[in-house]
């Protein structure tokens, strides 16, 4: 059935094209001015695909729309400010700094298509994150339509505030519930204010989130908050309170907010250090609390930090050591109320770095201890971190040389392995970007603060690996990426009892075949040694190491007939097999959507998809449109449909209320999830709403 709607849909939509743009007629916009429609958001929607699980609130989320809401003004902005921007490699923001040098500012956004290296293409990825705060002719469309001048932004610089509050709920009663061992009530509440004093320097900040998980008792659950000072008494930035450290490329000392493999095949390798960056998302074990400080003298800057953090862990009652630690957060049962906060771990450390130019290198030393010694369980992993002490000391580098970048960094941990990963890119302007990475963890390397680029996100340990990515502009309108990626698992571990390997390999195209229509191919395939159970002569149940072949193959199109209303659909297939056992399955997906803005204030989204998988192991994963803050990253198996509606409402500038409702229906089935977790029924249906006030 799936395959007879794609080129049903396709013919539907080009009949309402001819229709539509009678209503919604095309306005040709001056040449000289540039018009920003923060609505055509599907190149982020992209870049969070990358994210190949369920979490809904990532740290990276609250950088982009940061970013959007913040732009960097073209005529003040630094070369490391440029280099956080997603899609922009290094060569193109130096790029940005020389013409800027040489017109002494830009009058227009509209001008960095005279930069050396900036396509049609790049520019509109990156020109929602960028703006020209006194230009008069400059116009930005926010996601709601709403129209305003770049120089009205001017405005509200002084004094921001923003207030965001969340009610998020199934509506179905899941066992736990039934069975009283969730002790608290079914909504997901989230509350945060966030508070900016000052244009100039210095510039003070003030952050306050409170959550409160489905299941759990506490409305304040989870609190986090923190003070922040920039540009204050000679020092770049202070901060106390909750904190993130994001420096070189992640081995020595990282959090989350990352993007891994995906269809971008050069930008994700190269980790963009945020630095001492406060901390906004609910992730109850990723953050520092504490008190961090930078301080800069000419080209040098001195970091220092301290953290007093408890973390959510299992204790053996008769050694008193810690078995195991939990990152989801939640505090619904009692067994997961007596873990909470029940290991703290006291923590400092510093950096210095030094940049001149396009030459940036920097030196991280950490130590940390527990309250409690983590145990060591040779029937899990061999290596796994054990003792109360662990500490890093690393070194990276990033250079820019003509159209080559170096980058990469080495560290020492405490256990005497040294981990790497190095790396170069190369530019062609206009025409290509070509990357080559090496990257080796050794299985004893310890990672309680590492998240280097891998196979295995976050687990940076007991891994090599050679990266190879390509993206490549062939003529205009057209982009193409491709990736190859060969790695190694050297050492046994809990899940595979034998070293295994594996190879991971992406085509995609992207093809802007007109003004507003483009169509996307993406080709994936991948082999990875994995564990099976099979049923051997007398139907017991044995596990076997085998090589796992996941191939996936998607087809798509966006359609945006006019400023107000957009089209898209997609087709994906996925097929797992594993060579020895001869088991596998497959599936498809095939989805729907629609976004139409009526008038400025109201924008309305929604999607339908079909799916037929015939079980977990091929899975396909559909990143969703949600109320602002939340991403949503679904993944659906078994066989049926999903739709939801999202209407999002900006009744005057400084106000938004956005909900989305959504229901999952599963063919044939008695209850769907498991355990605590599991639903009576073939329907799973959610509510979301949100509010958003800025004064």
């Amino acid at each position: 059935m799936t395959r007879k709607l794609l080129p049903v849909s396709i013919c539907i939509f080009a009949l309402m094209n001819c229709l539509i743009n009678s209503a919604f007629p095309a306005q040709d916009k001056d040449q000289t001015t540039d018009t920003t429609d923060l609505r055509n958001s599907f190149r982020e929607e992209i870049l969070m695909e990358s994210f190949d699980a369920e979490t809904e609130d990532p740290d990276i989320l609250e950088d982009l729309e940061t970013f959007r809401r913040n732009p960097l003004d073209l005529n003040k902005v630094t070369f490391d400010e440029l280099t956080l921007i997603p899609f922009l490699n290094s060569m193109t923001a130096r790029n940005i700094l020389i013409y800027r040098s040489e017109i002494k500012k830009y009058k227009s956004k509209r001008e960095l298509l005279k930069v050396k290296g900036m396509s049609a293409e790049l520019y509109e990825k990156i020109k929602i994150y960028l703006i020209v705060r006194k230009s008069t002719s400059d116009v930005i469309i926010d996601e709601t339509g709403m129209i305003y001048k770049s120089s009205q932004l001017n405005i509200f610089d002084k004094i921001t505030t923003r207030v965001r509050s969340r009610f998020m709920q199934d509506l179905q009663t899941k066992q736990g519930y039934l069975t009283e061992k969730y002790e608290g009530t079914k909504p997901k509440l989230y509350t945060s204010l966030k508070l900016k004093y000052g244009k100039a320097d210095p510039v003070f900040e003030i952050n306050l989130t409170m959550e409160k998980d489905p299941g759990e008792k506490n409305l304040n659950d989870f609190t986090s908050g923190y003070i922040a000072a920039d540009n204050i008494f000679g020092f770049r930035k202070i901060i106390a309170g909750d904190y993130s450290l994001n420096f070189g490329q992640g081995l020595t000392l990282s959090g989350s907010g990352y993007f891994s493999k995906g269809i971008d095949a050069v930008s994700p390798l190269k980790r963009k250090g945020k630095g001492i960056k406060g901390y906004t998302s609910v992730g109850e074990s990723q953050f520092f609390r504490g008190a961090a400080l930078s301080y800069g003298q000419g080209n040098f800057v001195a970091d220092l930090f301290y953290s007093d953090n408890y973390f959510d862990a299992s204790i053996d009652e008769n050694s008193e050591k810690v078995n195991s630690f939990y990152s989801d957060g939640y505090h619904r049962t009692s067994s997961e109320i007596n873990r909470k906060k029940s290991v703290k771990e006291k923590f400092f450390g510093g950096r210095v770095s030094y940049s001149k130019g396009f030459l940036r290198s920097g030196i991280t030393y950490w130590s940390g201890k527990f309250s409690k010694p983590v145990s060591k369980d040779t029937m899990r992993e061999l290596y796994d971190f054990s003792g109360d002490k662990a500490s890093s000391l690393g070194a990276d580098y990033d250079i820019l040389v003509k159209n080559m970048n170096f980058f990469g960094e080495w560290t020492h941990s405490s256990s005497g392995a040294v981990a790497s990963v190095n790396s170069v890119s190369f530019t062609f302007p206009g025409t290509a970007e070509l990357i080559f990475s090496y990257r080796n963890y050794p299985y004893n390397f310890v990672s309680v603060h590492s998240s280097g680029f891998g196979e295995r996100s976050g687990e940076t340990k007991n891994e090599r690996g050679f990266y190879a990515g390509l993206t490549l502009k062939p003529f205009k309108g057209l982009t193409l990426n491709v990736y190859f990626d060969q790695y190694k698992f050297p050492y046994r571990s809990f899940l595979n009892p034998l070293p295994v390997s594996g190879n991971d390999f992406l085509f995609n195209a992207d093809w802007r075949a007109e003004k507003g229509f483009v169509i996307n191919l993406k080709i994936k395939n991948e082999i990875k040694g994995d564990i099976t159970t099979v049923k051997d002569s007398v139907q017991r149940d044995v596990k076997l190491t085998d090589n796992r072949h996941q191939f996936n193959a998607r087809l798509g199109f966006i359609y945006q007939l006019s400023d107000a209303l957009r089209f898209r659909s997609r087709f994906e297939f996925v097929n797992v097999r594993y060579r020895e056992s001869g088991i596998g399955s497959k599936g498809t997906i095939f989805f729907s959507d629609m976004r139409l803005n009526p008038f400025p204030g109201l924008v309305f989204d929604m999607r339908i998809i079909f799916f037929d998988t015939e079980d977990y192991d091929s899975r396909i994963y559909e990143y969703e449109n949600d109320i602002k803050g939340v991403m949503s990253n679904t993944a659906l198996y078994g066989k049926g449909k999903r739709w939801y509606a999202v209407l999002r409402y900006k009744p005057f500038r400084l106000f938004e209320i956005s909900a989305k409702y959504s229901e999952t229906y599963t063919d044939g089935v008695k209850f769907t999830g498991s355990g605590n977790d599991r639903i009576d029924g073939d329907i799973n249906n959610r509510l979301n709403v949100g509010v958003e006030i800025l004064f």
